[in-house]
């Protein structure tokens, strides 16, 4: 594995959530290890919980699948089903309506219509039927990658 740096976010019930990966440098007879840190952010951006770990590269397809399991096991435990997505019933906000019509307007061919649907459940922590309910809502064609029924903003 060469240097990585991602991370990924989501938002989930008011709250934003990152999760970073960085690849660190070979120390001595080590192998390459990377450290993984966790964010969660209150509606006012102020980080409330922080964490971190580092792991050797090899292991982290075993230890994913364990985190998996632990927290879809504590999901389950407090009543939330690991099926239904973080933010199944919450509203949507005048800021998630505006990125899902960037995000769908500027999507192009990239992807079929189902296949972004689907990315787009998983970051904005939805079911692809609300994704595809709220792409009409908010003057979309489901079914088009890029295509809006109403003009985007700042697009002529």
């Amino acid at each position: 594995m060469g240097i990585v740096d991602c991370s990924a976010d989501i938002q989930a019930n008011g709250r934003k959530y990152t999760v970073r990966a960085a690849t660190m440098p070979k120390g001595g007879e080590d192998s390459q290890r990377v450290e993984i840190a966790l964010t969660d952010r209150d509606p006012a951006g102020v980080a409330t919980e922080c964490g971190s770990f580092t792991l050797p590269t090899d292991n982290l397809a075993a230890v994913g699948k364990l985190i998996n399991q632990v927290l879809s096991g504590l999901s389950t435990l407090s009543g939330r089903s690991a099926a239904t997505p973080a933010n199944a019933s919450a509203p949507w906000t005048k800021e998630q309506d505006d990125e899902l019509l960037d995000r769908w307007a500027s999507a192009g061919d990239t992807h079929s219509a189902t296949a972004l649907r689907r990315i787009l459940a998983e970051h904005f922590g939805r079911t692809t039927g609300s994704i595809r309910a709220r792409l009409l809502r908010i003057g979309c064609d489901p079914d088009v990658p890029g295509h809006a029924f109403v003009p985007v903003p700042g697009s002529s």
